[in-house]
């Protein structure tokens, strides 16, 4: 047998492995679908989960895979969109100079920062903005009570 064949498999394995120690599939609040499945969807007996595995299993790898390549990357638009406003157009309003100077660079960077930030939010586990939205806006509820 030609081992040298199977050192660069190994390798790639131990590579994937390592990478996708970051996914964002491993999060599991990013496992939407999967995650209704498994609260609506799931059996309640042990009984009841064995007979139905020959079907909950490619409804759950099914699931799991629309998660990564669809739901997934959907929900992180929006927070692309956001990190590249603030990255790329909030800038100092008070200049007018500085505003005319910096509007081109912003707009031919936009599509470039966007479409970057959306792929990273989509492949890694990064946190949404919405977490902050919704801390700062129950820290001002807490606040008019």
């Amino acid at each position: 047998m030609d081992t040298s064949r199977a050192r660069p498999n190994r390798a790639a394995a131990v590579c994937a492995v390592a990478l996708s120690a970051g996914c964002a599939f491993t999060n599991a609040d990013n496992r939407r679908t999967l995650n209704y499945l498994d609260a609506h969807a799931a059996p309640r007996t042990e009984g009841a989960r064995w007979a139905l595995s020959p079907v909950a299993l490619p409804a759950a790898l099914t699931a799991g895979a629309v998660d990564v390549v669809v739901v997934h990357p959907v929900t992180q638009l929006d927070d692309a969109w956001r990190d590249t406003v603030d990255l790329l157009w909030d800038y100092d309003q008070d200049s007018s100079f500085r505003a005319v100077l910096l509007t081109p660079l912003s707009a031919a960077a936009t599509p470039l920062v966007y479409g970057g930030d959306w792929l990273i939010r989509s492949v890694f586990d990064v946190e949404d903005n919405l977490a902050e939205v919704r801390d700062a806006a129950t820290s001002t509820q807490e606040v008019a009570r």
